[in-house]
């Protein structure tokens, strides 16, 4: 019998030395294809690479502060391919904002005083349209439209010079496509943009030249005027050029889809490819919130042509396997993603070779990823008054000797509650997280608790606080291994080199041998043998 049990380990011990094996050279085959297809491939003829940079420096009035930094935005000429962030006393919000307006890179202030922060946006371009980008015109609610007619003191829409030039132009029973038109070839050919001069629509009208700023927002008064809804674009216009400003054009909203306009370079409807939209709804490409003295330069660099590497070129089936031809919000989903494998190897090393205990095997991982979604200050609040309430309650409740069920319905109860009232409680000292960042530990917090709750009935109080001591010193582990951007980025790319993570977690499933916690856990026992048969002289 001993003698089967031995010959069926040594083929167990083959088995997994095979797998080891076949999953590194898979791994290394996949990933050396990988290397040199990217190193290979060139862009398609007529493409072009630019990297643009922006850099923003700020005074931070209090902790509150943030700036919200538009991304340029994926159109069918051009992709965003890769995002880099460096900043000093910033950290980015990992969820950002993402609207039809702009996808926005929300960058919070660590502490008041000097803030910067660096993004550098990796971009492809190609005269044809190339890739597909989903519909975003939509029919405007009340509120919107309001917002697209409003008057400022920029946009003067009730002024004399505007209606009165408005009702020398349109004509009766015109259609507002025609009247958009006639609005644009005036504005078009009568005023002059000029480096410096006049930003408001009334005084250019008046004048017949200002700014390139000034003359949109003196066709979106006119178009307005008009009652048609008109917004401003802030964008890029990618071409080498000495010195890089946001460009700014207009869009009127007609017959359910918003029109472009571009007065100053004359452009209409279709504008060309190199024009990259930011923000819509907004002049400015970078916003801030509790900052003073807000600086942003911009930069634009024409790239070598390999300097991107692969990238989707039409709609092949070899694409599924190209994660970075995605776009680029939802590339940080992905190697979010794609980093929780290593995380769940930091836990099967620190269980199965250190030794320690944790509260389930993925519940460090977890987490660390709501911790990801939500902001540490605001994390460790929320799972320090949770894991306490819950201690608190197990002794509580055991006095009333209910049902498990009951029981711990009714912590997940308190769990709710605490979570409900410590959220308002942040949000009365200005720290409140977003609808997102609230979900997830909540459902993370309620298991830990739960499984708390279990570990006090099945292994007492003392066992159950070591399991959640080492379920947060792992997840701290992996919170830092999760917010690692550098193998984050290196694994969207190769993806399969998770063929060598799997061949390492098998080594550590067939590691047998002392864990390192193994001399503290029987350091008792090994004092009793150590003692005299006849006790102590």
């Amino acid at each position: 019998m001993f003698g089967n049990d031995k010959v069926h380990a040594v083929h167990l011990g083959r088995a997994a030395a095979q797998a080891f094996l076949i999953l590194v050279a898979c791994g290394a085959a996949s990933v050396s294809a990988r290397y040199y297809v990217r190193q290979q491939s060139e862009l398609r003829l007529g493409d072009t690479a630019w990297r643009l940079t922006y850099t923003v420096r700020c005074e931070a009035r209090n902790n509150g502060a943030a700036l919200y930094l538009a991304a340029p935005a994926d159109t069918p000429t051009c992709r965003v391919l890769r995002q880099d962030f460096r900043q000093e006393n910033l950290r980015m919000d990992p969820r950002g904002r993402s609207s039809p307006q702009a996808r926005e890179i929300v960058a919070l202030v660590e502490e008041p005083g000097s803030s910067a922060a660096t993004l550098r946006f990796d971009l492809r371009l190609n005269p044809r349209p190339t890739w597909f980008v989903g519909d975003t015109s939509t029919a405007l609610t009340a509120d919107q439209r309001a917002a697209c007619l409003r008057a400022s003191s920029e946009i003067q829409v009730q002024d004399a010079v505007v209606t009165d030039l408005l009702a020398s132009l349109r004509q009766p029973g015109v259609e507002q496509a025609a009247v958009a038109r006639e609005l644009f070839a005036y504005c078009r050919d009568h005023l002059s943009a000029l480096d410096v001069g006049a930003a408001d629509a009334a005084t250019v009208l008046d004048e017949g030249t200002g700014t390139a700023l000034g003359c949109v927002r003196a066709l979106i008064a006119l178009a307005r005027a008009a009652r048609i809804p008109a917004r401003p674009v802030a964008g890029f216009i990618i071409e080498s050029q000495p010195r890089v400003e946001p460009h700014v054009w207009a869009e009127l909203y007609l017959g359910e889809r918003w029109i472009a306009y571009d007065p100053v370079n004359g452009y209409e409807d279709e504008l060309p490819y190199n024009f990259v939209p930011a923000r819509r709804g907004s002049e400015q490409v970078v916003v801030a919130r509790g900052v003073r003295e807000l600086e942003a330069e911009y930069a634009l660099t024409q790239l070598p042509r390999a300097a991107l590497g692969a990238a989707a070129d039409g709609r092949r089936p070899r694409d599924v396997l190209d994660l970075t031809r995605l776009p680029l919000e939802m590339q940080r989903v992905l190697a979010l993603i794609l980093l929780m494998p290593l995380g769940a190897l930091v836990t099967c090393a620190f269980r199965n070779i250190v030794g320690l205990k944790t509260s389930g095997t993925f519940t460090p991982t977890l987490l660390a990823l709501s911790f990801v979604f939500a902001d540490w200050k605001t994390g460790i609040v929320i799972l320090v008054t949770a894991v306490t309430l819950g201690i608190a309650t197990r002794y509580v409740v055991d006095r009333w000797r209910l049902l498990m069920l009951p029981r711990l319905s009714i912590m997940l109860t308190l769990v709710v509650l605490c979570m409900v009232f410590g959220i308002s409680a942040l949000e009365y000292l200005r720290v409140t997280p977003g609808s997102q960042a609230v979900l997830l530990p909540m459902v993370i917090l309620t298991m830990l608790v739960e499984r708390f709750y279990l570990t006090t009935q099945e292994d007492g109080t003392g066992a159950a606080v070591q399991h959640l001591l080492g379920t947060i010193l792992v997840g701290v582990c992996c919170y830092l291994v999760l917010r690692w951007e550098t193998v984050a980025q290196l694994l969207l790319a190769y993806p399969e080199a998770h063929f060598f993570t799997v061949a390492v977690m098998i080594l550590i499933g067939r590691y047998t041998g002392y864990q390192l916690l193994e001399p503290f856990r029987f350091r008792d026992f090994a004092d009793l043998t150590s003692t005299p048969a006849g006790g102590a002289s």
